[in-house]
C-alpha cells in the first residue's frame, strides 16, 4: 500500500468528482483491493478531472499540503500544468504528490509559499501530454471508481495511459533524448501486470485516438520486445497477455 494514502481518501472524502489517481498508486489500490501484490510505489499522480473547480475542493487541497507540511512545492513551466509537493515533515503523509491540471488557474497557493518552478522530466512531462488530449482526459469520467476511499481510473484506462505513455517516451528516446530505459520498461511491465484485472469478453470502447494507440503499442511489443512474464508474477505467456488485450481493446 502507498504510504500515506490513508490519510490522503480521509482528507478528500466528499470530493471523489473533483480528482482521480492515476499511475502507480492507482495501480497498487486495484491489486490491494483482489488480494495481488503490486510493484512498490512511493507518489500519488492526481488529475483535476473538472473544468470548473470546487472553491471548497482547492481549499481542501491547500489544508491537506498544510497538514502534511510540504517543504518542496514545485511548478512546472510552459503550458503542461503540473505541480509536484514533496519532503513532507510528517511522515505520515505520502512522499510525493503530483498534481496535474489541463488548466493554470485550478490551483491557487497562498501568497506565502514558495514556489519553484522546474521542468518536468520523463514521466511528468509524457503524462502532462497526454492529458492536452481530448480524447484521453474525456475518458478519465467513464474509467473512474473509488476504491479504498480513492478516486481512481481503473484497469481499462490505465493501460492505455501506460502505452501512450510508453510509445511517446520510446519516441523521445529514439530521437536522442535521454530517457531512463528503466522509466519506458515500468509502464510496459505494468500493463502485463494489469491484463491480469481484465474481465473475459467485457469490450473496452474508448474511441478511435486510444484503440490506435493500443494498436501501435501491442504492435511495437510483439515485434520488438522479449518479455519475461514469469518475472511479473504472471503464469500466461506474452503472447497470450497480447491476445488478451487485442480482444478487450477490439484489435
Amino acid at each position: 500500500m502507498v504510504k500515506g494514502i490513508e490519510r490522503f481518501a480521509e482528507h478528500f472524502a466528499g470530493f471523489e468528482e473533483q480528482y482521480a489517481v492515476i499511475g502507480g498508486a492507482a495501480c497498487d489500490l486495484l491489486f490491494d483491493d483482489v488480494g495481488l501484490q503490486f510493484r512498490g510505489t512511493k507518489d500519488i499522480d492526481m488529475v483535476v478531472c473538472v473544468e470548473v473547480v470546487e472553491l471548497a475542493f482547492a481549499e481542501r487541497f491547500g489544508s491537506f499540503l498544510d497538514a502534511g507540511g510540504y517543504e518542496a512545492r514545485e511548478h512546472g513551466d510552459g503550458k503542461r500544468q503540473f505541480y509536484r509537493f514533496h519532503k513532507p515533515k510528517d511522515d505520515t503523509y505520502p512522499y510525493m504528490l503530483e498534481l496535474f491540471t489541463r488548466r493554470q488557474e485550478v490551483i491557487t497557493l497562498p501568497e506565502s509559499a514558495v514556489v519553484t518552478r522546474i521542468v518536468a522530466e520523463d514521466d511528468a512531462a509524457s503524462l502532462s501530454a497526454i492529458l492536452l488530449d481530448d480524447d484521453y482526459y474525456a475518458a478519465i469520467a467513464a474509467a473512474r471508481r473509488v476504491v479504498s476511499g480513492v478516486s481512481i481510473i481503473d484497469e481499462s484506462l490505465l493501460i492505455p495511459f501506460k502505452a501512450r505513455a510508453f510509445l511517446d517516451l520510446s519516441t523521445r528516446a529514439a530521437a536522442g533524448e535521454k530517457i531512463d530505459s528503466k522509466t519506458i520498461k515500468k509502464h510496459r511491465n505494468d500493463i502485463v501486470r494489469l491484463s491480469q484485472l481484465l474481465v473475459a469478453d467485457v469490450a473496452i470502447d474508448f474511441g478511435e485516438t486510444i484503440r490506435n494507440d493500443m494498436r501501435r503499442f501491442l504492435k511495437t511489443i510483439e515485434e520488438r520486445e522479449d518479455v519475461d512474464t514469469k518475472s511479473l508474477g504472471l503464469k500466461a505467456p506474452i503472447q497470450e497477455v497480447l491476445a488478451r488485450l487485442r480482444l478487450a481493446y477490439g484489435i
